[in-house]
């Protein structure tokens, strides 16, 4: 029995621009020993949420995605695209992919993983039952918590866009900089950490996103048996722009519609949308 994307119509690597949290894009950039610069490229938002950050002191927020490879055709692939004879290919990157990627098509519905509504699978591609083995909802719950680790990190680097002394310093590098050195610091926090504790921790912590505040800026006593992870990812923002430090309570809280699976993952753009654009 072959998988749904055996025989892939390839739409989804090609048309789409797959946008990635923090935690992607340091993932690959340290497994493969890329510079971001390298295979991302920086768009604005279609769909504001707790994820765009800012460049200047304007109110344009941004999104990071992978980059498109060259190619002669209005759908250009994903960058880590690997083509072969025949018009077949597969990802390069399979087992880094980002979790946008390791979720599709599947988005949570009542705690329950189902098959999203706007996908570009085709219709007889998954069938009933597909989202049922527990891979689906782990991957799921462990990404909600990657977008609201990534949405603290971004509230942290936009404060410091707002009240930097400098702002003609600011820029992409800069952001690219500043995420790459906060997950490198975090990575000791996971570490500490067994797969299936931080599994376990994802549950209560991705229940709370998905009512709407964030275990990183309110008190939730359901995740005090993790609270040095808490208190740990906090120190790390902290730590980062001392002189424009805010404080606790300026923290972004993302709305419930804006921690959704359900949209601004994977953003079908035009050739001209998805290009040089840093």
């Amino acid at each position: 029995m072959t998988g749904p994307c055996a025989t892939c119509t390839r739409r989804c690597c090609f048309e789409y621009a797959v946008t990635v949290v923090g935690y992607d894009a340091w993932t690959i950039a340290q497994r493969l020993q890329l510079a971001p610069e390298q295979f991302l490229v920086t768009i604005p938002q279609r769909t504001l949420n707790s994820r765009g950050f800012l460049l200047d002191k304007s109110e344009k927020t941004f999104d990071i995605a992978l980059d498109k490879a060259p190619a002669d055709t209005e759908a250009r692939p994903c960058i880590f695209w690997l083509g072969f004879s025949g018009g077949i290919g597969r990802c390069g990157i399979y087992p880094l992919r980002p979790f946008a990627c390791q979720v599709y098509p599947a988005h949570l519905n009542g705690g329950k993983p189902v098959r999203r509504d706007d996908v570009l699978c085709p219709e007889d591609a998954w069938r009933e039952g597909s989202f049922e083995p527990p891979i689906w909802r782990e991957r799921l719950l462990r990404a909600q918590v990657e977008f609201d680790i990534y949405g603290f990190a971004v509230a942290r680097w936009n404060h410091h866009v707002l009240h930097a002394s400098a702002p003609h310093l600011i820029g992409v590098p800069g952001f690219y900089a500043y995420l790459m050195n906060f997950y490198s610091r975090l990575e000791p926090i996971r570490t500490s950490f067994y797969a299936i504790e931080w599994m376990k921790m994802c549950e209560p912590w991705a229940a709370c996103c998905m009512q709407g505040y964030s275990p990183l800026v309110t008190r939730v006593p359901e995740m005090d048996d993790w609270s040095e992870v808490i208190d740990g990812i906090r120190m790390i923002a902290n730590g980062f722009f001392p002189s424009d430090l805010a404080p606790q309570s300026e923290a972004r809280i993302p709305e419930p519609n804006e921690m959704s699976l359900t949209e601004g993952e994977k953003t079908p753009l035009s050739r001209d949308q998805v290009g040089d654009e840093r």
